[in-house]
């Protein structure tokens, strides 16, 4: 990169809320957790409702239950909460990459950070996810950018 690129966008709800799930959905593996918590819904249900007076089927309902809640509030409800509670998600972002780092810029935010911070990049289709944690990172939308050598 011989000199900064810049990019300028501003978060909708939805994309912010799509971002953040895709994210975590592949971080955590929640397709096989929604498997699995159907399984033991749908085992301990069978044996249950068959007459079986045991407490491990009643058991595998509960956890297989509490899972399925537990997805669904990490992927759904949590991240429009998060958006809707966090004013600087609705700021604009102008963002400047350069070899020295990122330096971001809103109405509240003038800070330049170092590449070295980030451990890792992803990618979905729709956007770029540039991680400094295990669910810690910057998302940076792909609409942003105005071409293909942009991105690269």
């Amino acid at each position: 990169m011989d000199e900064s690129l810049d990019l300028k966008f501003k978060y909708t709800e939805k994309e912010y809320t799509e971002a953040v799930k895709w994210y975590y959905s592949n971080l955590l593996n929640s397709k096989i957790d929604i498997i699995a918590s159907l399984i033991s819904i749908f085992i301990g249900s069978f044996y249950w409702v068959t007459g079986s007076d045991s407490i491990i089927f009643k058991f595998l309902v509960a956890i297989g239950c509490l899972l399925l809640i537990m997805i669904i509030i990490v992927l759904y409800v949590n991240p429009k909460r998060f958006y809707k509670m966090q004013p600087k998600l609705h700021d604009e972002y102008n963002i400047s990459f350069s070899y020295e780092g990122i330096l971001f810029r809103t109405i509240n935010i003038n800070s330049t950070i170092a590449w070295n911070h980030y451990s890792k990049v992803r990618e979905s289709k729709k956007f770029f996810y540039l991680i400094y944690g295990k669910f810690m990172f910057t998302i940076i939308p792909k609409r942003t950018f105005i071409n293909n050598e942009q991105e690269e």
